[in-house]
């Protein structure tokens, strides 16, 4: 039986210690080669969270190695479903909304693809 990797639960958050002054974070990620098959995003592809800071923050190098855990991954496949798994888990754990806009570039085609999803947490 192959064990499916749950990327988020390598996220980690770290204490806002200023958390009653309004503060905006935004990630932007450049996204790695996802899918060893089509290659795809290409270089150039960004993936952007936004929130509005409470008592949490991601933090930096766990946001790194969660995206990097997408990479191959067997059930998080098209680009649509990862900005909005990406934007769930990010949310779940920071415990606020979470705005994650995707700016894609593809091989072989010519076009790009904006992805924007805006998650709330579903969890504690």
């Amino acid at each position: 039986m192959t064990v499916v990797p749950v990327p988020a639960e390598r996220l980690k958050t770290i204490a806002n210690t200023r958390p009653g002054v309004h503060t905006v974070v935004e990630h932007v990620l450049h996204l790695p080669e996802l899918c060893p098959v089509t290659h795809n995003p290409m270089p150039g592809s960004t993936l952007t969270l936004r929130y509005a800071a409470g008592g949490r923050l991601l933090e930096l190098f766990s946001l790194d190695a969660y995206i990097d855990a997408f990479v191959g991954h067997p059930v998080v496949r098209d680009m649509e479903f990862f900005v909005q798994t990406v934007a769930q888990d990010t949310a779940d754990a920071i415990g606020a909304e979470v705005t994650a806009s995707a700016d894609v570039r593809f091989k072989g085609l010519r076009q790009e693809q904006r992805v924007t999803v805006v998650a709330r947490p579903e969890v504690g």
